[in-house]
């Protein structure tokens, strides 16, 4: 849950828009609770025959209404929410585009420009996502799950809530390890992704170099090399998202099972009545998207954290060169370039030696020289 307090900057400068999609909600909430509790009276009703056919048919016309406008009000909150999200995603790329900017060739040499596409869309969309879904599946989760246990406890019957909440804990603990696990599976598919996106941009930049030397079938090789790393690990990933899904469905039909079985031993004893048991049942139902809420959000969660420490890798850093207040002179100036010697990082051949050269305002330059002389270098 930590991403949402890193995000908070963003929360507070959105607040309006999130706040009034949470109140509408609380209002979903709320109106989604009558439904189960109208119709268990209904049974109840029509089992004893204390229910006129005018009555029962008011009783569901009023029913559908109000489903009616619990699926306005979460339209409506979805807008909001989502909404706030894609602006977030606007502000993340703002932000990024920038911080590129502000820095100088050797950012550049630490950080290929594949790898900064990737994270600034591919990451930036996780991020977006978790202020989107996210936020919706915690709410959703957290509102709605606390509402209906309330009701199921209450006004129905707390020893069958807890005889049908038995098998959640098993679900917990699973859902925890599968999103610690997916938390560096992501990381690394993001990772993997970042190497193919700076190898796509580096081959098509230098397509002219590679076909004039006969270079395709070697760069083809080693495109699909990484292109197939990417696969794996992008595997990877999807085989712990596959693992959250069918422990989330086990987990409800044990919970029906538990729920139907004790709660038909209650009403043939005489300590629940058919309707409280339907009413129960459908207040259940209301409970299967919040149970698969928990699991989507921890996927959504640690695909946002692992995201969001990518990008904040990049916004951390600080740039090599400060601009400075200093006025410059309104005359044009003399370009003095003086290089004893210059090495790439991680290179032990000097790519330039003894460069001088003084360049008057209005004067030309030309460079010439064989591949591997220097001429990019001297221009970076």
């Amino acid at each position: 849950m930590r991403i949402f307090l890193e995000l908070g900057w963003f929360f507070r400068q959105a607040w309006k828009r999130y706040v009034g999609a949470i109140i509408i909600f609380f209002f979903v909430a709320g109106f989604e609770l009558i439904p189960p509790k109208a119709i268990g009276w209904l049974v109840d009703g029509i089992m004893a025959g204390d229910i006129s056919r005018e009555q029962m048919l008011l009783a569901l016309g009023a029913i559908v209404l109000l489903w009616g406008v619990v699926y306005v009000l979460r339209i409506v909150w979805r807008i909001w929410l989502f909404g706030a999200a894609v602006e977030l995603g606007t502000v993340l790329r703002d932000k990024l585009y920038r911080h590129f900017t502000i820095h100088s060739p050797r950012f550049f040499e630490r950080y290929r420009t594949g790898d900064l596409m990737a994270r600034a869309t591919n990451d930036v969309k996780a991020v977006v996502m978790t202020a989107g879904e996210g936020v919706l599946t915690l709410a959703d989760s957290i509102i709605t799950g606390l509402a209906v246990l309330i009701i199921m406890t209450t006004t129905i019957s707390w020893e069958l809530t807890l005889l049908a909440l038995s098998p959640m804990p098993v679900m917990a603990i699973l859902v925890n390890r599968f999103g610690n696990i997916l938390h560096y599976r992501f990381t690394d598919s993001q990772a993997a992704f970042s190497a193919l996106s700076d190898e796509t941009q580096t081959s098509l930049n230098g397509i002219r170099m590679i076909r004039a030397f006969g270079l395709e079938q070697q760069q083809v090789e080693r495109f699909n090399a990484v292109a197939d790393d990417t696969g794996n690990k992008n595997i990877e990933v999807a085989k712990v998202d596959a693992m959250f899904q069918p422990v989330i469905y086990i987990t409800i039909g044990a919970s029906f099972f538990c729920s139907i079985a004790g709660g038909g031993y209650m009403v043939a004893n005489g300590s629940l009545t058919l309707g409280q048991l339907t009413a129960f049942t459908l207040y259940q139902g209301l409970m299967i998207w919040p149970m698969l809420a928990v699991a989507w959000l921890f996927n959504i969660i640690e695909r946002g954290s692992a995201a969001w420490k990518r990008i904040k890798e990049i916004l951390d850093e600080k740039p090599d060169l400060l601009d400075g207040n200093a006025e410059l002179p309104a005359q044009r100036q003399t370009l003095a370039i003086g290089i004893g010697q210059f090495t790439w990082r991680g290179h032990d051949v000097p790519a330039l030696r003894d460069v001088n050269v003084e360049l008057a305002p209005g004067k030309m330059l030309g460079i010439a020289g064989p591949v591997g002389s220097g001429k990019t270098t001297l221009l970076s």
